[in-house]
């Protein structure tokens, strides 16, 4: 118990806090900036891949 009340009283528990609260956000920033540019990877991929197969693009095949 009185390791709690040291963390919460003290300067260099405080400042402890504030370091382990930093991590925290830190880590949800680099977790949304990662997630979001990989939806946008994933979404040009996808627009890459239909462009490919569009009847357009498609080669002339013999009939016969």
């Amino acid at each position: 118990m009185d390791a709690l009340v040291d963390l919460f009283t003290s300067f260099s528990g405080l400042l402890s806090l504030a370091v382990i609260g930093f991590i925290f956000l830190m880590a949800y920033y680099f977790y949304r900036l990662v997630s979001s540019n990989v939806e946008k990877e994933i979404a040009e991929q996808e627009k890459k891949e239909r462009t490919k197969t569009t009847p357009i693009n498609k080669p002339a095949t013999a009939s016969h």
